[in-house]
């Protein structure tokens, strides 16, 4: 055998070796984020929908509410625990999961906001059934207000939780979103490259540096139970779930607003946390192009003040839905 021969045989299992190890790896760390076996309850329901299955829950009685989870790592709909409960007692209150989060079916697909947005207009026709209340946070705010322009049968009043800014929303897939994308997705090297992200060290970091001001001010129960249904929501799927991940930071869940902004007469606010980086520059930008929104700040709070200050923010939304 020639040295070639043998150094590119040895390469060969070393790769083989090398690639083996990423997928335990992966398989490990999976295995950890699910560990805990959970029970349904009659509030957990399924809609079947073209793309996959959507997992909600719903409770309460009267006029319904939409609620819309962000879309970053681990976003799911325990985003809304802390004021869900507190919102069914006046309301019929659905929460899902988005396609590609949480308990939702998480395909290998490109998930963007066109899909998102004819996903909610068919959840609201099929299992609403009636002009809905949305209540939705970040990136997902822009996909809510681009459907009550298409669709204004569907949307009633719309509650923003420090929206992704209109100049965010005009950023598309570039070259290297793209590269990027296409290296997250293949298959055990892409999942290795997602699961570093979705650690649940990282998962921390995203709320003590980014989602809430203070978080030594929560509940230390609270806080680390949210943490672990992140950690969770980000690992259920194994290998499929970084797909809806890929998408995001490629910059395919954007969409621009600022003409269907102009023409909304929707009742509108604006939930921000005086934290949030830019809330004020952005909350000025969103009323520059329709001056009947309303807006508030809650104190000492960041991205997530309904994590941070559910009081507060339920005080805000009761004032804004009477």
């Amino acid at each position: 055998m020639s040295k070639g021969t043998a150094l590119a045989r040895n390469l060969t299992i070393l790769s083989g070796l090398s690639l083996v190890t990423l997928h335990v790896l992966n398989r490990l760390e999976t295995t950890d984020a699910c560990s805990e076996t959970r029970s349904s309850s009659r509030e957990d329901k399924e809609y079947a929908w073209r793309y996959g299955t959507i997992r909600y829950k719903v409770k309460g009685y009267d006029s319904p509410i939409l609620l819309l989870h962000d879309l970053n790592i681990g976003s799911n709909k325990y985003e809304y625990n802390l004021i869900y409960e507190s919102l069914s007692k006046n309301h019929r209150v659905y929460v899902p999961d988005l396609l590609g989060y949480g308990e939702s079916d998480k395909h290998p697909m490109t998930y963007s906001a066109s899909v998102y947005k004819d996903m909610l207009a068919d959840f609201i026709k099929n299992m609403i059934k009636t002009k809905t209340k949305v209540i939705a946070t970040g990136s997902a705010a822009p996909i809510i207000i681009d459907l009550a322009y298409s669709n204004p049968k569907l949307i009633d009043s719309i509650v923003m939780i420090n929206p992704l800014g209109l100049y965010d929303q005009n950023l598309i897939p570039s070259t290297e979103t793209r590269i990027l994308k296409v290296l997250m997705d293949v298959p055990i090297i892409g999942t290795y490259m997602y699961n570093l992200r979705a650690k649940k060290t990282n998962i921390e970091n995203l709320f003590k540096t980014r989602y809430l001001f203070d978080p030594d001010s929560m509940n230390a129960e609270v806080l680390d139970k949210t943490i672990a249904e992140y950690y969770r929501a980000a690992h259920v799927g194994g290998l499929h779930a970084k797909y809806s991940y890929s998408s995001y930071i490629s910059q395919y869940m954007t969409c621009s607003v600022l003409n269907d902004l102009r023409h909304l007469d929707n009742s509108m606010l604006i939930i921000g946390g005086e934290h949030e980086p830019d809330i004020k520059d952005n909350i000025e930008n969103y009323t520059y192009y329709n001056a009947a929104i309303e807006s508030t700040i809650i104190p000492g709070t960041a991205h997530l003040p309904h994590v941070e200050k559910p009081g507060e923010v339920l005080d805000a939304l009761e004032v804004f839905f009477s």
